[in-house]
């Protein structure tokens, strides 16, 4: 169940999944949190008698422990939500102590944040903890206005300071990791999936499909006579009829169906949740569509396609194996046409 709920809705509405640099940053917080807070939160000021602190120490301890369990059973969004609130207690316990020397460490929220959430959750709870402080340190202290206003602006520059600086570095380095992802998922020409994407997606619904008896089926397609168009009219223009013929695709497919450039004119798609007869109509129709597509001076295309339903009794490699027999049966057949197995 662990693999079905990090895809799922976690708490307070919050769909982002940690992805692998932030899944990263999560742990050493946790780790060097776990290692730290005693000697730093608790022994430290247990020996300067700041009771306060040490209570909330101890408070952030437990719950960066609570943190660290739910990380290694694979729940990232309540770990890196215990961390947060983890990191939170011990700072709250410093305006409660009162050590306003020590009202520096607020900014510590904002780094943890940025570290393990995205830029746009991150600020949110970055400056709703800030408000947050802000109305404690008026309400909970008997110095005068003044003086709480001087506490206050000694950190809150320094605190909004690291809020911009964490923003925009998430936000570079999401840029960047969508860049990547991009270009480890997708391949350049088509835009469709590579194969390394497909096993990987492939996997999580043949094993989700096969737990819960949902239907899942694979379409695998093969441009005809590919090679003549490459000898005929040049390299460019069989990239051409690959892009179209992967658009015509991504247009009349459902969003959660994947179009997978297999290799070379090859292509799958795999629709979850489809039954056998559903992928034979959507193939018929896919079909029928690059029929009638204008190719330029290429003139007409037309493709093959296998199409199979997963049994009970199916490994992935043996439904791959199947889907390819199904397509052979259609070239075998006269091409252009859609074939079961």
């Amino acid at each position: 169940m662990c693999r079905l709920f990090k895809r799922e809705e976690f708490l307070y509405g919050l769909k982002e999944s940690p992805s692998p640099i932030g899944l990263k940053s999560l742990k050493y917080v946790i780790l060097v949190s776990l290692f730290s807070i005693p000697f730093v939160g608790v022994l430290r000021n247990y020996y300067f008698g700041l009771g306060k602190i040490v209570v909330a120490g101890v408070v952030s301890e437990l719950l960066m422990f609570v943190a660290f369990l739910f990380f290694v059973r694979e729940k990232y969004e309540y770990a890196r939500f215990f961390a947060v609130i983890a990191i939170a207690a011990i700072l709250v316990g410093l305006l409660f102590q009162g050590v306003h020397y020590n009202y520096i460490w607020f900014a510590v929220f904002p780094v943890v944040s940025f570290l393990i959430y995205s830029y746009s959750n991150a600020l949110l709870f970055s400056l709703v903890f800030l408000f947050f402080i802000i109305v404690l340190e008026f309400e909970f202290h008997s110095d005068s206005f003044w003086v709480k206003f001087f506490y206050i602006q000694e950190f809150f520059l320094f605190y909004l300071f690291m809020v911009l600086g964490g923003y925009f570095y998430s936000r570079i380095l999401k840029e960047h990791e969508d860049v990547m992802q991009h270009l480890a998922t997708k391949d350049m020409l088509t835009g469709a999936f590579n194969r390394w994407k497909f096993l990987e997606d492939f996997s999580y619904e043949f094993d989700r499909a096969k737990r819960f008896g949902l239907p899942l089926s694979l379409i695998m397609f093969d441009i005809d006579f590919f090679k003549k168009v490459n000898d005929t009219y040049g390299h460019d223009a069989g990239d051409m009829v690959l892009r179209k013929i992967a658009n015509i695709m991504k247009e009349n497919i459902r969003r959660i169906d994947k179009l997978v450039r297999w290799g070379g004119e090859e292509f799958i798609i795999f629709a979850p949740n489809t039954d056998l007869e559903g992928s034979v109509y959507l193939a018929e129709k896919l079909r029928l569509k690059i029929e009638a597509a204008d190719f330029g001076k290429v003139g007409s295309v037309t493709v093959s396609f296998g199409v199979v339903k997963m049994k009970t009794s199916d490994t992935i490699d043996g439904l791959l194996k199947r889907v390819d027999e199904a397509l052979y049966k259609a070239k075998e057949k006269g091409r252009n046409r859609v074939e079961r197995v």
